[in-house]
């Protein structure tokens, strides 16, 4: 009995020593990569492409969500990281089966003869086993902290998935916005060429004008017409890839499509970009909870390197006679520990806690380089605002002069001041520039979509 205490002492003494490793530097001087206040922002919402305030494009984002095979294939690994660290924990809780180790629970064993000339006689055994391994030097407390990081990580990568989607259905749904924009202001502006063209061929049968105008003019809308085909697949292009996002198959798949000028501008876009936002990123705590988990690893490695303890009991009833199976004098008991100290093993555990160093060494890296390339992704999001902001400003600015210059045009025509001819051309301009504007528009639509899905947590 004073065996088995002073190992159980010496088990409950030694689990509470753990090696002592240093925390890793995952700090970040957020201000040097990205200007903007600091202190408490307000967070985004979850839903942030409700921004643009379209119910089509909600639809889309809701049908993602739900239906998309990346954030399925993501919820799936966090539901096996999740039990994987139960069973993590599990492993270090006292175990209790029937049967004491390499034995049934129930057993009959047969005696020829006993001793000191004793009859032949039959052992019937009913015992069970309770081990328990306390994961000495800090055994468990890493194997803990390895399968919660490895679970706040799949939670991350969860987050991202999310965001992957839901960006790029927006990416996608204002790009097939833009693109059946382009091709009903092009198919308006072919058929103002024709009829340009008409007055032509008609002016150069009077011999009012050479045939050189008329095969310009016919140039110019061949020219015009040849972009409608690659803006068509374009088009098809972006509906086939909100049918994949939406977990639908492109062939019977009905987008619910953006109108474009549906789609609002906000007004409420940042000009700077407070750190703060970009610290709870989905990447960012993905490759955080990376470094957790290679730090708790490279505890495991440690642990291994020192002795380690296990504790088990075997209880129960052994007896001659299944009738006093069951008696108080039948019962049994017996208490053991094994302490196995490694001495020599050709280099393998310092080998595993070189390599558990070299991989944390690898995740730090990683999440330093993830920290760089969302600010730089913020960064090069904000940029492509401002100057979509300046482009559709400039845009829009000369579609209303080629638009007064249109209607100036029309009003001069009929008083009779220019022929027709300078109508139409006027009203061309006006529909390139729209076209221009459109672009522009779709650009801008792009960029804050972007933003926004680079912001959202």
């Amino acid at each position: 009995m004073r065996a088995e205490r002073l190992l159980l002492l010496l088990a409950l003494a030694l689990a509470g020593c753990a090696p002592n490793l240093p925390a890793p530097d995952v700090t970040v001087k957020a201000s040097a990569y990205l200007p903007g206040q600091g202190g408490q922002v307000a967070a985004l919402p979850t839903d942030w492409w409700q921004i643009f305030d379209n119910p089509a494009l909600d639809r889309l984002e809701q049908s993602g969500l739900r239906a998309n095979s990346d954030i399925a294939q993501a919820s799936a690994a966090l539901a096996a990281a999740r039990d994987d660290a139960r069973a993590a924990d599990g492993a270090f809780l006292p175990q209790l089966v029937l049967g004491p180790s390499g034995y049934p629970a129930v057993s009959r064993q047969s005696y020829p003869t006993g001793p000191n000339g004793y009859p032949p006689y039959t052992i019937y055994t009913l015992a069970g086993e309770i081990s328990y391994d306390p994961g000495l030097f800090g055994a468990r407390h890493f194997t803990f902290a390895n399968g919660a990081a490895l679970a706040a990580y799949q939670d991350a990568e969860l987050d991202a998935a999310r965001q992957s989607v839901t960006g790029n259905i927006a990416a996608a749904a204002i790009a097939l916005a833009g693109d059946e924009a382009q091709i009903e202001t092009t198919s308006r502006i072919i058929a103002t060429e024709q009829r340009l063209l008409t007055l032509l061929q008609g002016e150069y049968a009077d011999g009012a004008i050479p045939q050189l105008d008329v095969l310009q003019q016919q140039s110019t809308i061949l020219a015009t017409q040849a972009s409608l085909p690659a803006l068509r697949t374009q088009a098809q292009q972006q509906r086939d890839r909100l049918a994949v996002l939406t977990g639908s198959l492109p062939a019977s798949f009905i987008a619910p499509d953006p109108r474009l000028a549906a789609l609002a501008l906000p007004t409420n876009i940042p000009v700077v970009l407070p750190s703060a936002y970009l610290r709870n990123r989905p990447d960012i705590r993905a490759a955080l909870a990376q470094v957790a988990a290679q730090h708790a690893a490279l505890g495991v490695a440690v642990a291994h390197m020192y002795p380690d303890l296990s504790l088990s009991a075997t209880g129960g009833y052994a007896a001659e006679l299944t009738s006093a199976l069951f008696n108080t004098s039948s019962a049994f008991w017996v208490l053991a520990g094994n302490l196995l100290a490694p001495l020599y093993e050709g280099g393998t555990l310092r080998a595993h806690k070189q390599a558990a160093q070299a991989q944390l060494a690898g995740a730090l890296s990683a999440y330093h380089g993830a920290v760089l390339n969302a600010f730089a992704q913020a960064a090069d999001a904000l940029s492509a605002v401002r100057n979509g902001q300046d482009a559709l400003a400039r845009a829009s600015a000369a579609a209303q002069t080629a638009d007064r210059a249109y209607q100036l045009a029309a009003a001069q025509y009929r008083l009779g001041a220019v022929d027709y001819t300078t109508v139409l051309t006027a009203q061309t301009q006006a529909a390139q520039a729209a076209l221009s504007q459109i672009q522009a528009r779709t650009t801008l639509l792009a960029a804050i979509a972007t933003l926004q899905s680079a912001m959202a947590n």
